[in-house]
């Protein structure tokens, strides 16, 4: 199966640092993200309820496809139709959006790259599963599910439920079920089962979290670790006093 080409570009005003490196260096056998990220202005004024951006003003301000670009990752700052964070635009156009989202990832020390991965892994699939083409977000679908379940297919329809598959995510068995009578080869959707893995907190957060969720185990495991800390450096200067 040949790898898609993605183009991940910026519209309007982005406030928030992210690292586009490590999106680009991210090896998958899905897809390749083009190295250049374009910027584009955003000159129109939101034209829907609580100051969303209607996908038809979105579509349009959306430069068409290169020859060699299976489909746009659009990203944006403000509110989207419905309040979504992301919607299938026409002409193989998707718009996401960091609006409520940045700050939601930030309260759980959630790298912003956890989820622009974990949705261009999403949208590759459903490229694929669709004959190669993004379905609008006028047709009728079947690749997400309600229930939240750390997986890549959660619909989060709450937009807090987003963390749960954006460290550690994963496919699961119905979606990978779902995915195999598409007819996208089995062992591709094996491998990317395992490359999602990689999406992950840094380390520091991670022990961050272990502290937050068990104080009292953290706090003996300190102790100890002080004990013996205390001990060796007892035994190491006793030690260093035989030789004065």
């Amino acid at each position: 199966m040949d790898k898609l080409k993605i183009k991940i570009i910026r519209l309007g005003y982005i406030p928030f640092d992210i690292d586009f490196k490590k999106i680009i260096k991210n090896k998958s056998l899905l897809f390749d993200v083009d190295k250049y990220i374009n910027d584009y202005i955003l000159d129109k004024n939101s034209d829907g309820g609580n100051w969303g951006y209607s996908d038809d003003i979105l579509e349009k301000a959306i430069p068409n496809l290169q020859d060699n670009i299976n489909f746009i990752f659009c990203i944006c700052n403000v509110p989207l139709e419905n309040n979504y964070y992301s919607r299938r635009l026409k002409n193989n156009k998707i718009i996401f959006t960091l609006f409520q989202m940045a700050e939601i990832l930030k309260s759980e020390n959630i790298p912003i790259e956890n989820l622009i991965l974990m949705k261009l892994y999403s949208y590759s699939f459903v490229y694929k599963m669709y004959n190669n083409r993004i379905p609008s977000k006028s047709e009728k679908t079947s690749f997400a599910h309600d229930e939240t379940k750390g997986c890549i297919f959660d619909m989060t329809g709450y937009k807090s439920d987003v963390i749960y598959s954006c460290y550690n995510p994963i496919i699961c068995d119905d979606c990978y079920h779902n995915l195999s009578k598409s007819k996208i080869p089995i062992d591709i959707i094996k491998k990317v089962r395992k490359e999602i893995k990689r999406i992950k907190k840094k380390l520091f957060y991670k022990l961050f979290d272990f502290v937050k969720n068990h104080p009292i185990l953290s706090i003996i495991i300190s102790f100890i670790f002080g004990v013996v800390v205390n001990l060796t450096s007892t035994i190491i200067w006793e030690k260093i006093k035989c030789f004065f």
